[in-house]
């Protein structure tokens, strides 16, 4: 574990901007404790180490190894990501929460929460690639998406409840829990898992977007926000329907069909480029 913070730690202090990049440090630093304070198992805490490592490693690395300004990847990527979770905070918990999920059957609920989240980020990536960020190249779309997995990460691995007070706030709480009592590699590995593709289909979705802005067409656009919407829409359908991710079994399934998701959209980028 000490090579593997070393090797991504110690490029970035190299760089050049370390007014930047030191407070930066800090803050990663001081999420990370809080993070494995609060997990109550070893396999928590193995768990939120690996999540974080998982959501902050490609924004070291494109930063560290590709020279993406440090300004772009957690000042822009992280800006953006904020506005648009603001954005999707104010939509779900005043609105949908409460006037629209606990009256519509699981499939309508999540095909809402799946839209209303797409539109919420593809929708600000889309208005910084075309009017604040425009011809980005592609380490720095992908420093942009880095910036927003990264952030992500830091968050959710510090939440004991994101979806606390919501619809499935109970249900959340009470897979967590089972979580934290499960075998060590299983606490450990399902938040690992979680991060990995929450990371590639932010990054990839992002690029998506910046492709179809860069070339004027449509389609990397629409499949940024169709797969973006079915990936949240489909993860709240799951928790609505009670789906015990918990068990490894579920888990198996609910994270093999998210991970299909944010593999094609790397592919389509890919493509799209």
């Amino acid at each position: 574990m000490a090579r593997i913070v070393v090797s991504i730690v110690g490029p970035i202090i190299s760089m050049s901007s370390t007014s930047t990049t030191l407070p930066l440090l800090a803050a990663v630093a001081l999420v990370f404790y809080r993070a494995v304070r609060m997990s109550p198992s070893a396999g928590s805490k193995i768990g939120v180490v690996l999540a974080i490592f998982a959501g902050i490693t490609p924004a070291a690395w494109v930063m560290a190894a590709r020279g993406v300004s440090p300004k772009l990847v957690v000042g822009f990527g992280v800006l953006f990501f904020a506005g648009s979770v603001v954005m999707k905070l104010v939509v779900y918990l005043g609105m949908l929460s409460k006037h629209v999920h606990p009256y519509v059957s699981p499939v309508v609920g999540g095909i809402v929460q799946g839209v209303v989240s797409s539109a919420c980020e593809i929708g600000v990536a889309l208005v910084a690639f075309s009017f604040v960020l425009p011809g980005l190249g592609l380490w720095q779309v992908f420093g942009f998406g880095a910036g927003a997995a990264a952030a992500e990460a830091l968050i959710v691995s510090c939440a004991k409840n994101p979806h606390a007070g919501t619809p499935i706030g109970e249900h959340v709480a009470v897979q967590l829990a089972k979580l934290h009592e499960a075998p060590t590699w299983f606490g450990a590995a399902v938040p690992l898992v979680e991060r990995s593709i929450a990371t590639t289909d932010h990054i990839a979705c992002r690029g998506l977007v910046a492709a179809g802005v860069a070339s004027g067409r449509v389609w990397p656009t629409a499949l940024a926000f169709l797969a973006f919407a079915s990936t949240d829409g489909f993860a709240w359908y799951c928790l609505r329907r009670k789906w015990k991710f918990a068990e490894p079994v579920v888990a198996a399934k609910l994270y093999g069909a998210l991970a299909v998701v944010a593999a094609s959209c790397a592919f389509a980028w890919s493509l799209a480029i």
